[in-house]
């Protein structure tokens, strides 16, 4: 029964994370991405802080040394300001291409995390690390490359604009991928070393980032434009971007910590590397994106990658 409640979980997580981005893809096509993210901060702070204060300890942070809570609060910073700053690119990204194509680039975030993790801290490349690093790396040929035009009459100065938004999109991509890279390498960092309260953590890192685009957010007022009257009118989709964060960033990654604790870190993964396969069927059946094939290959890399890093 345990186990089953694991898959169940695992399940949850999976389908959140996918479904998520499909919101913000629907979503950023009426509002724009900075005062999304700003809605989406809020949303994710509040329900990280509900869940630190049900499932997590403050406590735990106030018995630590000196030492270790600057160590806490600094690698908190730099995790918190890594992920949100990556969001920000990820979701102007999805301004500029279309799901199926920027949350798979997005999962390279995985590669990121090692390379991190042997120069920050030491630790081990092991020659599955590489061999899965290398296929993962190797759907970004397959994930960057430019549809062929179904229309011969279309304008020179058209295809310049597609060509360009396709090339930022996918640099913003990427550098949303090695944004969270850091974060994963810095918030790992704190769960095993300084304080194994994942959820009190989750919320702290959150905090910061929020904190951080709030204060840009006055030198900045785009960040503010959800507030104002006139995209009161857009306010569900504000409110669709923040429920999805909310779900993503905070019940989904605490139903994967569950499953985890239930099942085991190793089979729990196992089933959520699915979730860029998932994630790609759905934008086709419910966003109507295009179904391309050299996507699905693609996906089947990352995924057959990220067994190789798990199982060898």
């Amino acid at each position: 029964m345990p186990e089953l409640i694991g898959y169940i979980l695992t399940l949850d997580a999976l389908f959140t994370w996918g479904i998520a981005s499909l919101v913000y893809k629907f979503s950023l096509g009426k509002i724009e991405s900075k005062p999304s993210l700003l809605f989406r901060l809020i949303f994710v702070s509040c329900t990280t802080f509900l869940l630190s204060l049900l499932f997590g300890s403050f406590s735990s942070i106030f018995l630590l040394s000196t030492q270790n809570l600057t160590t806490y609060l600094v690698a908190c910073v730099i995790s918190g300001l890594s992920v949100t700053i990556g969001d920000l690119l990820y979701f102007i990204s999805l301004e500029k291409i279309d799901a199926s194509r920027a949350f798979p680039l997005t999962q390279l975030s995985l590669i990121f995390v090692y390379p991190f993790g042997f120069i920050l801290f030491g630790d081990e490349l092991k020659i599955s690390i590489l061999i899965g690093g290398f296929l993962i790396l190797s759907s970004v040929f397959f994930l960057s490359s430019k549809d062929k035009s179904e229309n011969d009459e279309k304008s020179s100065e058209k295809e310049k604009k597609e060509s360009k938004n396709l090339a930022l999109g996918i640099l913003l991509a990427v550098g949303a991928a090695v944004l969270w890279g850091l974060s994963i390498v810095a918030f790992n960092y704190v769960t095993e070393f300084i304080s194994n309260d994942v959820f009190t953590t989750n919320f702290v890192r959150v905090f910061f980032g929020a904190i951080f685009f709030l204060i840009i957010g006055i030198f900045h007022k785009d960040f503010y434009s959800g507030f104002t009257r006139s995209n009161r009118k857009n306010i569900k989709y504000f409110i669709f971007v923040g429920i999805a964060g909310a779900l993503s960033l905070g019940l989904a990654d605490t139903l994967f910590y569950k499953a985890a604790e239930i099942n085991g870190l190793v089979l729990t993964s196992t089933f959520t590397a699915n979730t860029p396969m998932v994630q790609q069927i759905l934008s086709i059946f419910i966003l109507k994106e295009k179904f391309r094939k050299r996507f699905i290959f693609a996906v089947g890399l990352i995924i057959i990658g990220n067994y190789i890093i798990i199982f060898l």
